[in-house]
This record gives C-alpha cells, sequence and structure tokens, in this order.
C-alpha cells in the first residue's frame, strides 16, 4: 500500500484539530527532515492559541465569535493542507520521515483515534481559588493544570502545576482578575493533548 498522508483532519470537529495542530507542529519544529519547512509551520504554530481562544469564546453561541471560530479554523486547515504537500514531495514515500511529520499516514493499523479533550470545566471556589478539571485521557501519565492573566498567544507563559489527577486547585489568585486556563495531558511517551481554554473572572 502507497504511503500517503490521510487529510482527515479536514473533518475533524474544533478540538480535534486542534490536537491535531498541535501534534504536528511540534513533530515538524526543530525536525533535521524538515529544516526547509515552508512559513506556513509557523504561522500554524503562532495561529493555534488563537484558534483554541476562539473555539472556547464560541461555545457562547454568539454570532461574531462563531463567525470568528470558523474563520480561524478554516485558516488553519489550509495552513495544514499546505504543510501536507510539502510534507508528501518532501518524503516521496518514505515511511519513516512521513511518520515523523505527525500527519496521520494510511495504512497505518496502530494509528488510532488520537485522544481528545472535549471540555474543560473550571469551578470557582472560595476568593482567590479555581479548579480545573478535564475528564480523564486514554494513556495520559500526568496531567499540567495551567493559567495565565493574559490572552494566549504563541508567546505566552503559562504558570503550570504537574498532577497525577485531571483536576487541580488553585489558591492565592487575584480577586476580580480574569484569568485564562487550560489542562495538558502528558501520555507515557511524552505527547501532549490540550483541552480548550476557558476563561473565569475570580472571586
Amino acid at each position: 500500500m502507497k504511503n500517503i498522508i490521510v487529510y482527515s483532519f479536514k473533518r475533524q470537529s474544533d478540538s480535534e484539530i486542534i490536537t491535531t495542530g498541535y501534534r504536528i507542529t511540534g513533530k515538524m519544529d526543530d525536525n533535521p527532515s524538515f529544516t526547509d519547512a515552508p512559513p506556513e509551520l509557523e504561522e500554524a504554530k503562532q495561529l493555534l492559541p488563537e484558534l483554541q481562544t476562539s473555539v472556547s469564546n464560541a461555545k457562547g453561541r454568539d454570532i461574531e465569535a462563531v463567525n470568528l471560530k470558523n474563520e480561524n479554523k478554516a485558516r488553519f486547515i489550509v495552513l495544514l493542507t499546505i504543510l501536507a504537500a510539502y510534507v508528501t514531495d518532501k518524503c516521496k514515500g518514505d515511511r519513516g520521515m512521513l511518520l515523523s511529520s505527525g500527519f496521520p499516514i494510511s495504512g497505518d493499523k496502530s494509528n488510532r483515534p488520537d485522544p481528545v479533550i472535549q471540555q474543560l470545566e473550571v469551578e470557582l471556589g472560595s476568593p482567590g481559588e479555581a479548579t480545573t478539571k478535564v475528564k480523564r485521557v486514554r494513556a495520559a501519565r500526568a496531567y499540567m493544570h495551567q493559567y495565565t492573566t493574559e490572552p494566549p498567544t504563541a508567546e505566552t507563559i503559562w504558570v503550570s502545576e504537574g498532577s497525577k489527577q485531571p483536576y487541580y486547585t488553585f489558591s492565592g489568585l487575584n480577586s476580580t482578575a480574569k484569568y485564562w486556563f487550560r489542562v495538558v495531558a502528558i501520555s507515557q511517551d511524552g505527547q501532549t493533548v490540550h483541552s480548550p481554554v476557558v476563561t473565569r473572572v475570580i472571586q
């Protein structure tokens, strides 16, 4: 069977394409096989946090927020499509190189659907406290519970707390301040899955 990229990302849900995007950009970045990657790789890395935030904001069904999310997702699919064409041309059917790109490959029986974090719950407790919680992720060995006090970008430095549990309570947060939260699940082999970003104003 010919080794080719499967363009399943064009049909993925919002959370699935974010997970796929982080996997592909993570594997291609600094990969010696793709040192001449087109500028779309950097564009995809820059767009991911914005897409993640717009997906979260669109959950409120605001028409403008949904439209922005759809525009960001469409842009991201275009970027992945261009990267897939580059990888295909670069690898010339080499299975190992294709797999190292993070793209799904045809005929790979071990290529099970990636785990996905569909929803992040952020519960406010006592003043200055917030609890992040997601459903357990298959094969996750640890979770990083994170927050930032500024709208997330590719350069955002997240405050992180590691845990073996899919939930964590932050304390000492500033009351009336706005925070952005997310959870990152980490597998045994170091692969990561990101939750949607959720915004809360702390009590």
